[in-house]
């Protein structure tokens, strides 16, 4: 059988009761220091283009040591990475014209803590934090019943985080390997659509639609920080409020995502079902829709995060995943494949000109995914035909 490492990050919140102000101000000053140090390397790799971490670390290592001698050597490796992790993205909005600037910021919210740096104590849940001279300094983490899940797990790199309410928090990465069944030629599967209000799942028993409302409740976010850009003054104000309002959008896009994976997943095991079939969306957002009203929407839909909220929990309930070409998948009738058109019957029914066939489009891009699943990754010589004229 397949195993596959599945990664997650436990956030824990750090208690800073019982922690001495010097200890305190000593943390700060690694912010600080780490913030000068990223954004001073982003500068370089702006004047150089530079993109690879170890162009950067040969670059700056010898100088950032001298210039630092009491802060840990790891933390500079630790900060070219992260420089390079910001620069690459930025590069990339930058040939599509997204960013204008000429070079990204860092804001210095946040610490990579590798191996070197960072030692966590899972029974007591306490970790451990590398600081100036070599010194360490032994911080109890906030807990709950959620946290218990990753006792048993191997932990990997974290990061040290100064949160917008002052608090500081630790974000840890486990790793868990789980087992997968292995997928034959007559695997029964689930196929889901992924679109901006809708997530369509099934098979050609069922199939099923979850309003999501996305796209309606990102636009009015967006209106919303509009309105709060243009008509408050005073930059506090108006930082205070867009966090506060991106916050409300996140957690409530982030709770519906986990109800829908939550909703798949138990129709999987309801019905005996080992695979679970997505659309491959990576290049999706480099597309120009031709207007800035649809680009904006698309780019604002995190159809990405689904998905990968969708795999993991697919993968820790022992489902394999697997991922098709999403081309023409509401066009072409999953029966004929014929080309399709819209109905007159309704927006959003598509209806084919060969054989007659009249369905949701939702429907009918679920149908060819799953069409396509069995073409692209198992062999169709001697399966019989998914999908009857109805």
């Amino acid at each position: 059988m397949p195993v596959e490492e599945v990664t997650l990050t436990a956030r824990f919140k750090v208690d800073l009761t019982d922690v001495d102000e010097s200890a305190i101000s000593e943390i700060y000053r690694l912010f600080e220091e780490y913030k000068e140090i990223v954004n001073e390397l982003l500068g370089l790799a702006a004047d150089r283009h530079i993109t690879s971490f170890i162009e950067l670390y040969h670059a700056k290592y010898h100088e950032l040591r001298q210039r630092y001698p009491m802060l840990p050597s790891h933390y500079i490796f630790t900060a070219c990475r992260h420089a390079a992790s910001i620069y690459k993205p930025f590069i990339k909005s930058r040939k599509r014209s997204v960013c204008e600037r000429n070079g990204p910021t860092f804001k210095g919210r946040a610490i990579w803590l590798d191996s070197h740096l960072f030692r966590l104590d899972a029974e007591g849940w306490r970790a451990s934090i590398a600081l100036h001279g070599g010194r360490w300094i032994t911080l109890r983490l906030l807990h709950r019943e959620y946290h218990e899940r990753f006792r048993g797990m191997e932990h990997g790199e974290a990061r040290l985080v100064l949160g917008d309410d002052g608090n500081l928090y630790l974000n840890v990465a486990f790793f868990q390997m789980v087992t997968l069944p292995e997928i034959s030629a007559d695997a029964k599967i689930i196929a889901v659509d992924v679109n901006e209000n809708v997530i369509a799942y099934g098979n050609n028993d069922f199939i099923e639609r979850f309003e999501t409302n996305e796209g309606i409740i990102r636009t009015r976010y967006f209106l919303k920080r509009r309105r709060i850009q243009s008509r408050v003054r005073g930059r506090e104000l108006q930082r205070r409020l867009l966090e506060k309002y991106m916050g409300r959008e996140r957690n409530r896009i982030r709770e519906i995502y986990y109800r829908v994976a939550r909703e798949i997943i138990n129709r999987a095991k309801e019905v005996g079902v080992t695979v679970i079939v997505m659309e491959d969306l990576k290049c999706f957002r480099e597309k120009d829709w031709g207007f800035k009203e649809l680009n904006g929407r698309l780019h604002r839909w995190s159809y990405r995060r689904f998905q990968q909220v969708l795999g993991y929990q697919a993968k820790l309930h022992g489902l394999n995943v697997k991922y098709v070409d999403p081309r023409n998948t509401s066009r072409i009738c999953p029966i004929c494949n014929g080309e399709l058109s819209q109905s007159r019957n309704g927006r959003r029914l598509m209806r084919c000109r060969r054989c007659g066939l009249e369905e949701d489009r939702d429907v009918i891009a679920v149908r060819n995914l799953a069409k396509r699943y069995y073409e692209e990754c198992m062999d169709t010589k001697n399966l019989k035909p998914l999908f009857d004229v109805r």
